[in-house]
């Protein structure tokens, strides 16, 4: 197999790494289970596979750990479908999978089970293929130990990869000239669609690198793998620094149908008389009747219950008050405010605070610790963050430093 130096591995590994890491993050510590982040973790986590199972065919893994050969492939064929069901969520403001979505599954499905053969073969026959391999790497890419014709499995991948990509190009395109046809098109919508178009400029980059490598590979050229490499290790950390430069891309478009004129001319009685009802099972989408309605619903709840004081107040804790379902409420939250439900909740808390502060001179007395925990703050630090990304200014500037609590 062709030499590699240790830091282009290292460096591979790393990225690789980095992104399983950030994904399960996104999958895991994000509380609020927004659908788009967990379609873009999927993405990252699909990518980051890739980027793993090819560093490893330059090291020793497969021949230590024979039976993870060709165990992860499916992930080569998913991670463009992810990134088009990513971006359409993003889109059409989605917060579920629609009818035919899992058409997307079939082909990795049906690469998996010519692989079975194989699979369930014994240790000694995988070490002698992969030893095979190392002698002759080009039989990584044509594959000869599956059922299908050699080939297959490359050209398989990078097509439906091409197909999802084309997709995802066309939509962006649609959705383009309405978003910036607004009459009053919105700054984080305006972000979102530089971000989207350039998440997908990246993702067509390192297609057509695919297709460039595997063109010359099946016509007997030079190998491209490294550079392939290289671009899956660019393209995690795009995705990462940016997730981590603009934590809000994750919460969708702000704003029901993208079209404030529309909500304008929409009858009141719309707003004021229509109650939130169960979406239908079908529908991944909720309609702009729906995301008025459950808009006057929580705003009201809030000012008339004030729920938001109670300490460790949960999202599921609204949904089951308002009886909104759960993934519908956090997709609305995220696309109405164009913030999660933690930061909605603080900036209630730090409002009503100001409000009581000026009315209620007993809180004069009152430490910054105490003065959160009145409202609901779990923490100094909590409270202290939250006052300053909702005003600008730090709690003492606002309130004054105290001494001692009361009350």
């Amino acid at each position: 197999m062709n030499a590699v130096s240790d830091w282009y591995l290292i460096l591979a590994f790393f990225c690789s790494a980095m992104g399983v890491v950030v994904s399960c993050v996104l999958f895991f510590v994000n509380r609020n289970d927004n659908f788009t982040s967990n379609l873009l973790a999927l993405f990252l986590l699909f990518l980051s596979i890739v980027g793993l199972n090819t560093s490893f065919m330059y090291t020793d893994f497969y021949m230590r750990f024979p039976h993870m050969w060709r165990v992860l492939g499916f992930a080569g064929f998913l991670f463009a479908p992810a990134s088009y069901l990513y971006v359409r969520s993003v889109l059409e403001q989605s917060y579920r999978f629609k009818k035919w979505d899992f058409l997307w599954l079939l082909p990795a499905l049906l690469y998996m089970l010519s692989l079975f053969p194989f699979f369930f073969s014994g240790r000694e026959n995988k070490l002698w293929f992969i030893g095979l391999v190392r002698i002759d790497p080009s039989l990584i890419l044509d594959e000869p130990e599956g059922l299908l014709p050699v080939g297959w499995g490359v050209w398989g991948r990078l097509i439906v990869n091409l197909l999802a990509w084309g997709a995802q190009g066309l939509l962006l395109m649609k959705w383009k000239a309405r978003i910036l046809g607004a009459t009053e098109p919105l700054e984080q919508n305006r972000y979102l669609l530089r971000w989207l178009s350039l998440f997908t400029f990246v993702l067509g980059f390192f297609l057509l690198l695919l297709l460039y490598q595997f063109t010359r590979h099946f016509s007997g050229q030079a190998n491209q793998s490294l550079s392939v490499l290289l671009t899956i290790c660019l393209t995690i950390v795009f995705i990462s620094l940016s997730l981590l430069i603009r934590p809000s891309i994750l919460y969708g478009m702000t704003g029901w149908m993208q079209e404030p004129e529309v909500r304008a001319q929409l009858p009141k009685e719309v707003a004021e008389e229509s109650e939130p009802e169960p979406q239908e099972p079908r529908k991944p989408t909720l309609s702009l009747a729906q995301g008025l309605a459950y808009k006057q619903s929580l705003e009201s709840h809030f000012e008339r219950e004030k729920p938001f004081l109670r300490k460790g107040y949960k999202i599921s804790d609204l949904s089951n008050e308002l009886e909104i379902p759960y993934h519908q409420l956090s997709a609305f939250i995220n696309q109405e405010y164009g913030k999660n439900f933690n930061e909605l909740v603080n900036e209630y808390r730090v409002d009503h605070l100001v409000r009581m502060h000026g009315e209620d001179p007993a809180l004069k007395q009152y430490t910054l610790e105490a003065l959160g925990q009145k409202v609901g703050f779990n923490s100094r630090v909590a409270f202290i963050a939250a006052v300053k990304r909702r005003t600008g200014k730090t709690p003492s500037e606002i309130f004054g430093r105290r001494e001692e609590a009361k009350g």
